[in-house]
Parts: structure tokens; sequence; C-alpha cells
């Protein structure tokens, strides 16, 4: 279950497109909130009281915008702007969201019971993380800060988890494909790659027992040029 919505303090932006440069020098951050069928609204924040509600609430935890002169609006963050160079937020939007109606969102997955997974006994193989969200369905305060996967069922080589085996809180979920591979278990890096030279060595191997020469022309086709080698 999600924490209560944490709470950000707004006002309502007048400066507008480059002038926003002015705000961000001050310390304030540039903040929009749309959604439910409402009109939009250009928003303004406290730079470091938005970075707190950042790190606080993610991508999953309702955050309860409290503009001036209006009312209290629940929302989740939708996009944060960097700077390319710095990694600044530039700006920050925000989505409307109704309590009682589910919504669509992406949830981190971490993963726990490696070493204990058969799989990897001995050093036969090692888990992979295939994906690192899971794109869940549930009302917002449902909506859980992560979703964490047990690998220690992972019996041998190949054995995975995908996103539909994978257990979700009660009021949760999956609104994506069920298919998704979570986690799996390979060979040792250095494993596969000797198996994958000793492919190519005998690929290599066959085609000269065969002996056959390759035509010019074909050659040429294989390439997509002509003759003239001007490309066709």
């Amino acid at each position: 279950m999600a924490m209560e919505a944490i709470t950000l303090s707004t006002e309502v932006r007048t400066t507008l497109g480059k002038k926003n440069r002015a705000l961000r020098r001050q310390g304030i951050t540039p903040i929009h909130m749309y959604g439910l069928n409402e009109d939009s609204l250009s928003l303004q924040a406290d730079g470091k009281e938005l970075l707190t509600v950042l790190r606080a609430a993610g991508r999953t935890t309702p955050v309860t915008l409290k503009v001036a002169g209006s009312k209290d609006t629940v929302t989740i963050v939708r996009e944060i702007a960097r700077h390319a160079v710095s990694g600044y937020v530039q700006h920050v939007d925000f989505q409307r969201v109704d309590v009682q109606q589910e919504v669509e969102t992406p949830v981190p997955v971490s993963l726990t019971g490696q070493e204990e997974a058969p799989g990897t006994a001995g050093g036969a193989g090692v888990v992979t993380q295939g994906a690192f969200e899971i794109l869940v369905r549930a009302k917002p305060f449902d909506v859980p800060n992560e979703i964490v996967v047990d690998c220690s069922g992972l019996m041998e080589i190949d054995s995975a988890i995908t996103a539909g085996e994978v257990p979700l809180p009660s009021g949760v979920t999956l609104a994506g494909s069920e298919e998704d591979r979570i986690a799996w278990i390979q060979p040792p890096r250095v494993t596969a790659e000797e198996d994958l030279v000793a492919a190519v060595e005998g690929e290599e191997g066959e085609e000269g027992e065969e002996g056959e020469e390759v035509d010019s022309e074909d050659a040429a086709d294989s390439t997509g040029e002509g003759a003239d080698g001007e490309e066709e």
C-alpha cells in the first residue's frame, strides 16, 4: 500500500516561455498540472521543496498540490524535464487523478533471492534482470512504491520469471504484457562467449569443407552494390 499523499505548496505562474529562466535563477521551478478534463494550470514551486517531494514520491506516490487561492488537487508525477548538462530539474508535469478511479503507472522492480536460486549454484548461472519496472493498474493510493520479485525459485539455466507470474498487492493488477521477462538465469558471461566462439569457428570449418567458390556477381549482389561499385 502506498503512503499517504505528499503535499506541495504552489502558486499560479504568470511568467511563461523564456522568462522562466529568471524564475529558476530565483530558486523557483515551473510546473504544470493537467488532466481530468479540467483546464491545465501553469504553476510554480520552491525548487528545494519540489526536489524533496520528487525524491519521496517518485512516479507512484500521489502528490497533493496545494494551489494558493484554489482547491487542493491529488496528482501523480508524469514528466520531469532536466537540464542536459547539469541535470537540474527544469520543469515538472503533474497529472490530476481521481482517487476512486484506477490509473496505469509503471512501478520500479527490485530483485531478491538471487544467491539462493538453485540455478546459480556453483557458478552454473547468473540471475539477469530484464525489466526494471512493471506497468500496473490501481487506484492512486493503492499503487506500491516498488515491486519486489523473489528469484530464489529459479532452478536452472533459462529459468525465467515473467510479469504474469509476479504476485501483486491487493487492488493492483498487471497492465502490461504477461510475457515480459522480469528475470532469468543465463550462463556466466565467459562460458557464453566461449560457446559463441566455438560456434563461429565450427561454421567457418563447415564452409571450408564445402569448398564453394563465391561468384563475383553474387558477392556484388550481397553487398547491395553493382559491378561498378555504385549502390543500386
